[in-house]
């Protein structure tokens, strides 16, 4: 049996369509500062693909109990939702890129307080502290 490479990601960063490509950033949390470690680049029809997956896991992780249901956010209008990509050579308004920052907030105060000092933060195992 072949053994398939595995990637663990922290976060993701800027995903982008450039030139009818969708780019995603893979983001390490694992230093001072996030940081990309790679860049998944696939086809709007592969991303489509992928999201309709997503969705379905998320969807069975909600019946399972596993995770809750994301609340509307209070100024979206009702029915305002997210659509499937255009069709591969139909992207609209004729933009050459487009751009959608997710940085990661931290999932951690900023400060904190000393008995929580002693704890430490996961690191990915493919990095080291040294820059």
């Amino acid at each position: 049996m072949d053994v398939v490479p595995e990637t663990f990601v922290d976060a993701f960063g800027e995903i982008s369509l450039k030139h009818g490509m969708i780019r995603i950033e893979l983001v390490s949390l694992s230093g001072s500062e996030p940081r990309v470690t790679q860049r998944l680049i696939t086809s709007l029809q592969a991303f489509s693909q992928m999201l309709q997956a997503q969705n379905g896991m998320r969807e069975q992780l909600e019946k399972a109990g596993v995770i809750r249901s994301p609340q509307p956010s209070p100024g979206a209008e009702p029915g305002s939702q997210l659509t499937s990509p255009p069709p591969v050579g139909e992207e609209t308004g004729g933009a050459a890129a487009t751009v959608v920052r997710l940085m990661p907030q931290p999932a951690w105060p900023a400060a904190a307080p000393p008995a929580a000092t002693a704890l430490q933060l996961p690191k990915s195992p493919n990095f080291s502290d040294e820059q």
